[in-house]
């Protein structure tokens, strides 16, 4: 059971550069380019989108921890399945609201939801 620890982390961290590299370069079946800085729409975006890759990494090195000490993972991946699950139906409602491309829905939302899945199993198990 374990293992689901050493995937969530190690999904997380994967997202967390797939989503910096994004910002730098274009990445086939990856998150939408970026227009030039006076293009950007909010003019906030960026901030959200350098805090995702930062949540990213700090939940993956989290998840990596707690594969080296499941002792500790029960209260952790209660949150970390809220998020998971929150991942999701935040990106059906940017796919059904505001049109979000079909990539990044697959690659962050149907991703992030087999991973809290994942994330329950382990909890139920336990």
């Amino acid at each position: 059971m374990e293992s689901i620890l050493l995937i969530g982390g190690v999904f997380n961290l994967i997202g967390g550069i797939g989503i910096l590299l994004s910002i730098f370069i274009r990445i086939p079946f990856g998150y939408p380019g970026i227009p030039p800085a006076g293009d950007i729409v909010p003019r906030d975006y960026m901030q959200f989108r350098f805090f995702c890759v930062g949540t990213a990494f700090s939940f993956g090195t989290m998840y990596l921890y707690l594969y080296r000490h499941p002792q500790h993972a029960i209260p952790f991946l209660f949150f970390g399945m809220g998020l998971k699950y929150w991942a999701f139906a935040s990106s059906l409602i940017a796919k059904i609201r505001y049109n979000m491309p079909n990539d990044a829905f697959l690659l962050f939302g149907v991703s992030n939801l087999l991973v809290g899945v994942l994330f329950t199993i382990y909890l139920l198990a336990v």
